[in-house]
């Protein structure tokens, strides 16, 4: 799969929620509204990357989750981390809607 340049990352961002970066990698870090309501999300994210075989860098500090999308065997961004990132924003809105512990906060 081929790397995107600088522009196509920055197009992809603009039509992504809360993330950020550039042709290396890209970032998104959100507030869950309690540790296992955290856990929980990256339980189903965990299972939907399985799926496609394409696997983020997650770091979980208390309720807060950071993702790290890069795709380690081209060397930075491709279309695949703008798809995973996709639906990492899906399952966040999933997980958020209408939770009493809370919107997902972007930080």
């Amino acid at each position: 799969m081929a790397l995107l340049d600088a522009e196509q990352v920055q197009d992809a961002l603009r039509s992504l929620d809360g993330w950020s970066g550039g042709t290396g990698a890209i970032t998104r870090k959100v507030d869950l509204g309690s540790f296992p309501q955290a856990i929980e999300t990256v339980d189903r994210i965990a299972v939907v990357a399985e799926a496609i075989d394409h696997h983020p860098d997650i770091d979980i500090r208390w309720r807060t989750l950071t993702f790290t999308l890069s795709t380690h065997s081209e060397g930075g961004v491709t279309q695949k981390d703008i798809d995973l990132a996709e639906l990492i924003d899906a399952i966040l809105n999933f997980e958020t809607a209408g939770d009493s512990d809370g919107p997902a906060t972007p930080i």
